[in-house]
């Protein structure tokens, strides 16, 4: 049927017209639900949808282009009513333009463009209650923060030239280091957004596991002070700094998978072990923290906002300064050199150790059994200092639920690397 010309000028105009009775269908509810019908409903959204269709089918340019105009006008006389009448938004008229181009898109043959855009348009118009609730309650930080993850990610990226500068092993590639800028940035503004959107209130383990998205250290400080505070919340404060720490096993390997595949398969069996384990003492926490009250006024660990340029432009500066200084260790020191860089990074930053060593496997430059040994240990300083963390500040049982927790998984983490080094 749709072999003839005929035919698909026939599918087209019915797509066109089915799109234009999808948006004049939402119109028409949205007028009779407030105080004032719009001015097009079912039957003139639809019309239009067919005049869009029939006046890029028929003609080029000049009559589509006349079909707008005249559109356009039309919609505008629409919203300068009489002086008696409600003015309110202009969101029917621009539905109305939309839908003369999405007939124009049909008769142009974009017939599955036209219809998820036409899809896309009747949910924000659908949604308008939500959309509206949304932005009341959006925070004006937390906007400027998915602002400045657009500008890190989409504007400053694109302008640094993609190549090496140096040589050998001072050699820094600024547009990759960028890079690595933007999936940090991504994974913590991730974190942080679902932080905000659960809230304190959902439980002190779940606010621990969301909060290592974004800032282990921050929930190891935050439930640290809390567990002295009120001693009867130990068991809780406990289980959220051993979640925190677990999510930094699945951070490192979604940082790996992301910058090269093959070196997460060899991360695999390591930092599974480590997560399982992990997660086995937060089950046991967590049943002990079970028959501990709830908390009145739930820690709310404040978090940097992840997205921020100066914290950006530091992150690049460490991942350049630990990248060079890996290799600067490992041309001057061996393995053994990198692998006392690579435990010295983690005792400030892992991602800047990870994505590293990552982009060495990814080149080639570094051993895959060399670089898994330097995140191993990385992981391992990085636990420490969370556990002095808690040792230092937190209250006694949580000092000894901490100790015991990230004790056991730094046993884990050296057993393991032994048991690579000499398995034959």
């Amino acid at each position: 049927m749709f072999d003839t010309p005929e035919g698909m000028f026939f599918f087209r105009g019915g797509v066109a017209l089915l799109l234009g009775l999808s948006l004049g269908l939402e119109r028409e509810k949205s007028g009779q639900a407030g105080q004032s019908p719009h001015f097009a409903g079912i039957r003139t959204f639809s019309l239009c949808a067919l005049t869009g269709f029939l006046c890029a089918t028929i003609d080029g340019t000049a009559l589509l282009v006349a079909g707008f105009a005249a559109s356009a006008l039309l919609a505008t006389a629409a919203w300068l009513r009489p002086a008696g009448a409600t003015r309110g938004g202009m969101t029917t008229e621009a539905a109305f333009l939309l839908t003369y181009l999405l007939g124009a898109a049909c008769g142009r043959g974009l017939i599955l463009q036209a219809c998820v855009v036409a899809i896309a348009a009747t949910s924000l118009l659908a949604w308008r209650e939500r959309l509206h609730g949304f932005a009341r309650a959006l925070p004006a930080h937390d906007y400027a923060a998915a602002v400045k993850f657009a500008v890190i990610s989409i504007v400053i990226l694109p302008l640094i030239p993609n190549r090496d500068y140096g040589s050998g092993w001072w050699a820094v590639n600024f547009h990759k280091t960028w890079l690595m800028v933007v999936l940090i940035s991504g994974l913590g503004f991730g974190g942080y957004i679902l932080t905000r959107i659960v809230g304190p209130r959902t439980g002190t383990g779940l606010a621990g596991l969301l909060g290592g998205l974004v800032s282990s250290t921050a929930v190891t400080l935050s439930f640290s002070k809390r567990s002295r505070e009120v001693p009867s919340l130990a068991a809780a404060c406990s289980l959220a700094i051993v979640a925190a720490c677990t999510v930094l096993y699945l951070r490192v390997a979604i940082e790996a998978v992301v910058i090269h595949p093959e070196f997460a398969r060899a991360l695999a069996f390591p930092l599974g072990a480590l997560f399982l384990f992990s997660t086995g003492a937060c089950a046991v926490l967590y049943r002990v923290s079970a028959a501990a009250p709830a908390d009145p006024e739930p820690a709310d660990p404040a978090y940097r906002n992840p997205v921020e340029l100066f914290p950006a432009i530091k992150f690049a500066a460490l991942f350049a300064a630990v990248t060079v200084l890996f290799r600067l260790a490992r041309a001057t020191f061996g393995r053994t050199g990198a692998w006392v860089a690579a435990f010295l990074s983690g005792l400030t930053n892992m991602d800047a150790i990870t994505l590293s060593v990552a982009e060495m496997t990814r080149k080639g430059t570094v051993p895959m059994s060399s670089a898994v040994t330097s995140v191993m240990l990385a992981a391992i300083a990085n636990t420490l200092v969370k556990a002095g963390i808690a040792l230092a500040l937190a209250g006694p049982v949580t000092r000894r639920h901490v100790a015991v927790s990230l004790g056991a998984t730094c046993a884990l983490s050296v057993a393991i690397l032994l048991w690579q080094a000499f398995a034959p």
